[in-house]
């Protein structure tokens, strides 16, 4: 293996892990996450595939390629009709934009199109599940379509067709809206779309009290995510530190293709209040939800509501939000987070979700968790640790093996 970083060797290893998982037809025998928790879920390989593809250029291993590709076939034979993986993901929007994560990393690192009709469907099912016609927010948890920004600006990237940029635009318009000015940080679920009728108020208290009582996972509570969520929902107020996820779209401004000074200026603000609200039991941690709390949880989901454990997920959002910022004010910061990150990595290469105070873990490892620490872990070697770059500027891939350097042809078209 090449000389390699400390969080450039994590990732790797993390492959490894999933590679582990990995059954002869491309399956992942690896639980999603810790909120919708299907075993295998399409999300989660598409997301491996990510994994896979870093290792690849870090090491330059074809086994690696191999595995990923094997995942990929294994997906395109799955897509529905619309674009999504209804059959084989418990997720909002039917998985397609975790999936489509995964198919365009393989073809920004390998060039390799012969998955662009399977990538394509997979955004356009992201972005018309997200946005409507007029620019309308369909799915109001503004958390989630953090992410969702950044990947529609990827499409565009990869593909050249204005309507993901269209898109990401709309997205960015609706995170900046739901900022809180007076906190300093972002509401989690889409003010516009809150219910204080009748029905939502019958509903209300027995879908909360169903989800406290019975923390139901799966297919169940991605509906509830998605269709159902306005009616789960009670007093909206900043809570969460995976709202850190909004700022994802700065690391497209990374390399020049656009600029959201807007969003910049609240990430800002969100950082402190992320550091200041949901400080872990560990140096550049973050826990799930703030303390202490001033209400009931925005979201009735009671994993998503600790105060007191380590978690995975937000610190990486944390660690993605300092690199999306890219000064150096943050670097210091950004190591600590990123030493904790790797701290959590046991010797098969899995991440732990969850760490308790004491130092203890909670036995849960989920792929989509896996994936952001390796995300995180890759952008913070790229932007602060002067490793190679792949996502925050194209022109300087000379670093990678030939095969693996971004294609610089795109589509034009709507």
């Amino acid at each position: 293996m090449p000389d390699l970083v400390p969080f450039e060797t994590a990732i790797v290893h993390n492959a490894d892990w999933f590679m582990a998982h990995q059954k002869r037809e491309g399956w992942m025998d690896v639980q999603g996450d810790e909120f919708y928790g299907l075993r295998g879920d399409a999300t989660l390989i598409g997301h491996s595939v990510t994994v896979r593809c870093l290792a690849w250029v870090l090491t330059g291993q074809e086994s690696y390629r191999l595995s990923a590709r094997k995942s990929l076939q294994w997906l395109a034979e799955r897509q529905d009709s619309k674009g999504g993986w209804r059959h084989n993901s418990a997720f909002t929007l039917d998985g397609a934009q975790c999936v489509f994560e995964g198919f365009n990393t393989y073809r920004l690192v390998t060039g390799d199109r012969e998955f662009d009709p399977i990538l394509i469907r997979a955004a356009d099912r992201m972005i018309n599940g997200t946005i409507g016609p007029d620019g309308e927010l369909l799915l109001p948890n503004i958390i989630e379509i953090g992410e969702y920004a950044h990947f529609s600006l990827l499409a565009w990237k990869t593909t050249g067709k204005a309507r993901f940029f269209k898109a990401a635009m709309h997205i960015a318009e609706h995170i900046q809206d739901n900022f809180d000015n007076e906190q300093g940080y972002w509401l989690p679920f889409d003010r516009c779309s809150e219910r204080s009728d009748l029905t939502a108020k019958f509903l209300r208290p027995v879908i909360r009290m169903f989800m406290h009582t019975f923390a139901p996972r799966g297919r169940f509570v991605a509906r509830i995510a998605g269709q159902m969520a306005p009616l789960a929902i009670d007093a909206n107020r900043p809570q969460y530190a995976m709202n850190l996820m909004d700022a994802e779209a700065l690391l497209d401004t990374l390399d020049g293709s656009c600029a959201l000074p807007e969003l910049k200026r609240q990430t800002a603000a969100a950082i402190k209040w992320a550091e200041t609200h949901c400080t872990g039991p560990f140096p550049g941690s973050l826990t799930e939800a703030a303390s202490p709390q001033t209400g009931p949880p925005v979201y009735p989901v009671p994993i998503l509501n600790d105060t007191k454990m380590a978690a995975l997920w937000p610190t990486t959002c944390l660690l993605i939000a300092y690199c999306s910022m890219n000064h150096p004010r943050y670097a210091d910061r950004a190591r600590q987070t990123a030493q904790w990150i790797i701290s959590v990595q046991d010797n098969a290469g899995g991440f732990a979700n969850f760490q308790r105070p004491d130092g203890s873990f909670l036995p849960l490892q989920s792929g989509n968790v896996n994936y952001y620490a390796c995300i995180a872990l890759w952008l913070y070697a790229e932007i602060y640790g002067g490793s190679r770059r792949l996502f925050t500027n194209a022109e300087e891939s000379d670093q990678m093996p030939q095969s693996a350097q971004m294609p610089r042809n795109k589509e034009n078209g709507p």
